[in-house]
């Protein structure tokens, strides 16, 4: 410190010991400053300090606020200063309520660094007024004024500049004495100064401020200006309005940057109508036309392990951005990553940095940068001159990701395209497949049918050709339905499995056969006229495979998948609920219980079952071990669990014999 400063005595007031490092720091830097401590407030006695500082320390059971009060009540004309340790807002403000001069938060670190000493010792000074005071007022002002990068400006009632910001005369090209005195009529259009007059006029009338408003307004050569303005009414020593004080700052560029990526956004909507990469390409390339702030544009898009250029602006006598660095396409290709090249202008090799490892763009001053598009290719930029600057980078980054989303819905809408016509042209085959069934086989069926009747043969030949007329028109029904599996499942809505299964079961040839249902109210989301159908082909194959009555015993160990051979048939369907446990014959009866699983439902019977190696290709399209069987009904099995979306398996039952088909609901 200096000697011009007079001797002062701090006395630390310290019932905790937690003052040391206050001690030391004032101690450190001014001899002229005599430092005595006491324990508590009670031990103030016949001290009489000119400053007398206090402790926080909660960890002490030391409460500042209440330490302030105590020696105020002793030393009511000295200055307090409370040294606490991370103070809150709160606690302040409580301990300026309670009297304390200051608030000093020490850091904890070393007591003894020089400019922790030298900013405590200004301040308890301060508050003795005996040094470290501030500046005057006015030169306060002269300072702000002077070096605030703002636009600053104060007014008299009558709209004069009363003084203004080295920044605002700047921008008028004027010093800070040549604005004074001037009125917005001498910096503006007489239009533009007549509002800003009435703006300011009503401020100072309603005393209503105006904070943070952007305004447009065009500068002498007729360019686009924006600034954000506050304006407040001023007041005098006894509260009357006297004038403006206004603050704005030119916000000219973050306007414009606003607006060029508003005009990317509004002119990346046009590749949504784009209908091939091409097109996608030349959009691109006039979407970098028209925005100034965009570099040069290389649209490069991916054919099959490379990327190949489609399109992309010229610059007069040099090579296109490809042609220039077609190795950093590449690689920004093949890793997925955008590659910032910075080539130097002395010709020498470039240097080249990842997002990853770019830790400025503007001190890199990258000249090319390749930003991937996904699988669909890469997108290159070049600077025309300066290097590419963060905002020039950042509308590539934007482009980029407009134009990959646009590929990838391309993509995937060919894709849809695609599936729809190969569907289309399936239905249109199916179709033919339905009218050939329908009008070429169930034709000729009907006519044999008819006529069976008057043919003079055996009877028993007479049975053969009816069951095999028979066993023909349900192989129709069964390429038929066959025929609709494109479309076989239509809307889906809770079904009664219960339900469904006792429908199922009246509409199947089902002899003495008897169906247990184990469930109660069970419901699933399906379409209920597939859903029966489903169960009509796992009950008929039940119970045409289970049965060991002399007519099936023959084939007894035969998987019919899907046959509807008419073999016994009856008008009557067993009711559900029948115990009846034997054919008329007196031969045992085939048991078919539905049932729920923890992801499903099953169909069970306790027949002969499943050669375990037939399991895996009972489910195929043709496949059959009877002599009688068509080889389609776990096949459309199959079909109709998979167009709900769920998934079929065989497995093991807890019988001895029989064959259990699990339909698991729980992939939907």
């Amino acid at each position: 410190m200096t000697d011009s400063l007079e001797p002062i005595e701090v006395l630390l007031v310290d019932p905790a010991e937690s003052l040391g490092q206050a001690e030391r720091a004032l101690a450190a830097v001014d001899d002229d400053i005599t430092i005595s401590s006491v324990a508590t407030p009670d031990a103030i006695g016949d001290h009489a300090p000119d400053a007398v500082v206090v402790s926080h320390d909660p960890a002490g059971d030391v409460d500042g606020r209440t330490q302030t009060a105590l020696v105020r009540l002793r030393l009511p004309d000295t200055p307090v200063i409370v040294v606490a340790d991370d103070p809150s807002q709160t606690f302040v403000s409580e301990a300026f309520d309670n009297g304390a001069a200051d608030v000093i938060s020490l850091p904890p670190t070393a007591t003894t660094d020089d400019d922790v000493s030298v900013a405590v010792t200004r301040r308890i000074r301060s508050a003795t007024d005996t040094g470290g005071e501030f500046a005057s007022h006015s030169e306060q002002l002269d300072s702000l004024l002077e070096y605030l990068p703002h636009q600053v400006f104060i007014k008299d009632d009558r709209g004069r500049i009363a003084e203004a910001s080295a920044a605002a005369a700047e921008e008028y090209g004027l010093t800070r004495e040549q604005m004074i005195g001037l009125t917005d009529h001498e910096l503006f259009t007489p239009e533009y100064a007549h509002e800003l007059w009435q703006e300011e006029l009503e401020i100072m009338e309603t005393e209503e401020p105006v904070i943070n408003r952007t305004e447009h307004y065009s500068d002498a050569t007729g360019r686009d200006q924006w600034i954000n303005i506050t304006k407040a009414p001023r007041y005098d020593s006894d509260d009357e309005v006297v004038g403006l004080i206004g603050t704005s700052v030119d916000v000219t560029e973050r306007m414009r940057q606003e607006k060029m990526v508003n005009a990317l956004h509004a002119a990346s909507r046009d590749l949504v109508s784009a209908e091939s990469r091409e097109e996608i390409a030349e959009i691109v390339v006039d979407i970098a036309d028209d925005i100034s702030d965009l570099p040069v544009v290389q649209v490069s898009l991916a054919e099959e392990d490379s990327v190949e250029p489609v399109c992309s602006q010229t610059r007069t006598d040099q090579p296109s951005v490809f042609e220039d660095q077609e190795e950093w396409f590449e690689r920004a290709f093949e890793a997925g990553r955008s590659q910032f090249i910075h080539a130097p202008a002395d010709g020498s090799s470039p240097a080249v940095r990842t997002e990853s490892e770019l830790d400025d763009i503007e001190e890199f001053g990258p000249h090319i940068v390749t930003i991937p598009l996904g699988d669909h290719g890469v997108l290159g930029f070049g600077a025309t001159g300066e290097p590419l600057n963060e905002f020039g980078v950042d509308l590539a980054d934007v482009l980029a990701a407009n134009v990959e989303t646009t590929l990838s819905r391309m993509t995937h809408e060919e894709a849809l395209r695609a599936r729809e016509r190969e569907l289309a042209r399936q239905n249109e085959r199916l179709e033919e497949f339905a009218g050939i069934v329908s009008h070429d086989i169930r034709n000729p069926l009907a006519v044999a049918k008819g006529y069976l009747p008057q043919t003079d043969v055996d009877e028993e030949i007479r049975t053969e050709i009816s069951r095999s007329l028979d066993r023909m028109s349900h192989l129709t029904e069964e390429l038929l339905t066959l025929a609709r599996k494109g479309q076989i499942v239509g809307e889906t809505a809770p079904v009664s499995l219960e339900s469904a299964a006792q429908t199922a079961w009246q509409s199947v040839s089902t002899d003495d056969a008897t169906l247990e249902i184990d469930v109660t109210d069970d419901i699933v989301d399906a379409d209920r006229e597939r859903l029966v159908e489903l169960l009509e082909n796992l009950f008929r194959n039940a119970v045409e495979h289970g049965s060991t009555s002399p007519d099936s015993q023959a084939r007894q160990d035969s998987v019919e998948h899907g046959s509807t051979n008419s073999r016994s048939q009856t008008d009557d369907p067993v009711e559900h609920g029948s115990t009846s446990n034997q054919s008329a014959t007196g031969e045992p009866s085939v048991t078919v219980t539905v049932g729920t699983t923890e992801t499903g439902w099953y169909v069970e019977d306790d027949g002969p079952g499943i050669p375990a190696e037939e399991k895996a290709r009972v489910f195929d399209q043709g496949f059959t071990t009877d002599t009688d069987g068509t080889g389609f009904g776990l096949y459309i099995v199959q079909t109709l669990v998979e167009a709900h979306g769920w998934s079929v398996s065989v497995v093991d039952t807890e019988r001895e014999a029989g064959a259990r088909f699990e339909i698991d609901t729980s992939e939907v």
